[in-house]
């Protein structure tokens, strides 16, 4: 048996997007950050060693600077298109920040 088929498939319309660098992006020592926090015993455990072993003073600068320098990261390799969507890595969301297919 033979398969004919009579309309081609649909080509995707190209779309022009302009993606520009995210507009005043965040840097490392702009974030201004303090943190309470809470865990147990054994998580506690580990990010004090971790801290140590970076030579921060404490537990809770280890975790500062690595929310400080995972904002930041963020922050520089996000980019925006013209239509207001933002996009980071694979993740992209809408100018209401709603989760979007790009």
């Amino acid at each position: 048996m033979k398969t004919t088929f009579t309309h081609p498939p649909a080509a995707a319309t190209p779309r022009i997007v302009n993606w520009i660098p995210l507009p005043d992006a965040i840097t490392e020592e702009e974030i201004k950050l303090e943190l309470n926090w809470t865990a147990d015993e054994r998580t506690t455990a580990a990010i004090a060693r971790q801290g140590a072993l970076m030579g921060f003073e404490s537990p809770t600068a280890y975790l500062v600077q690595a929310l400080a320098a995972t904002i930041a990261s963020n922050e520089g390799d996000t980019i925006m298109t013209n239509d207001g969507r933002i996009l980071n890595g694979c993740d992209g969301y809408d100018r209401d920040g709603l989760p979007q297919n790009v």
